[in-house]
């Protein structure tokens, strides 16, 4: 990684040019000061953990939804026979 500097050029730049090149690269995004740098970390981090509570939730929800609906079949199943016996007795109790 380092082989690819040219140290040459370098040793040859006033350290004014030197900080300008800095000021540059800080301007341009190239080099990120430390606090920014945290800061990202911070943020990433936090997604990271409220991402992975949204799934927990999402798959307890779906869960629950599931076995909602196989208690929803069972109650659909119970009504016919309700309504096809009382058809079959004519409607009366």
């Amino acid at each position: 990684m380092l082989e690819g500097i040219p140290w040459a050029a370098i040793g040859g730049l006033t350290p004014a040019a030197l900080l300008s090149i800095a000021v540059l690269l800080i301007l341009t995004g190239k080099i990120v000061p430390k606090a920014t740098y945290d800061s990202m970390v911070e943020q990433k981090n936090f997604w990271r953990n409220t991402c992975g509570t949204q799934q927990e939730t999402i798959h307890v929800q779906a869960q629950t939804i599931s076995k909602q609906e196989v208690a929803s079949d069972s109650i659909v199943k119970i009504m016919t026979a309700v309504q096809e016996a009382n058809r079959d007795s004519g409607g009366r109790s």
